[in-house]
């Protein structure tokens, strides 16, 4: 083959790479559209919002108003929980939580893989998130962290019921 046609060859392969990917994007967009009609993303904060959902969904209880300071949800025990929630890459999980805001009781955190699919989740007392804020001021998802006695993992499959 010479040099020509494989540099045409290539460029028509860039060409339906790229139609894919806004093909993609269009269908995100739409499906995004859905989930903000239907209610799920409520603050127009997609990856905050999905976790919201999952959460509400996994202690089985509403969702406080958009913007309740310091809290998300109370949960079934009376608890009031801030849900963080972080969107990893194939090549990259989040590890930053953020920041915790009184006057919440819990702190649940999940991870959600690339595609949105719940991976893992830590619960744990706001006074143990707090131990944990770096110099930074945000709660980082370290090993040391999920091992601590005090910090609940939340099994996946439990999640998955959330959406």
């Amino acid at each position: 083959m010479r040099r020509g046609d494989q540099d045409a060859d290539n460029a028509d392969d860039v060409q339906r790479a790229l139609a894919r990917l806004r093909a993609a994007e269009r269908d995100r967009r739409a499906a995004i559209e859905d989930l903000i009609r239907l209610g799920v993303v409520r603050s127009r904060v997609l990856v905050g919002d999905l976790g919201e959902q999952i959460a509400a969904r996994y202690y089985g209880v509403e969702l406080a108003p958009v913007f309740t300071p310091g809290y998300d949800l109370v949960d079934p025990r009376g608890r009031r929980v801030q849900v963080k929630t972080l969107r990893g890459t194939p090549s990259r999980p989040r590890t930053i939580i953020g920041e915790v805001k009184r006057p919440c009781d819990v702190v649940l955190a999940i991870r959600l893989d690339f595609d949105y699919t719940p991976t893992e989740a830590l619960e744990m007392p706001v006074e143990v998130a707090e131990a944990y804020v770096g110099k930074n001021g945000t709660l980082s998802w370290t090993r040391a962290l999920a091992d601590d006695e005090r910090v609940q993992r939340i099994p996946v499959h439990k999640l998955m019921g959330g959406l």
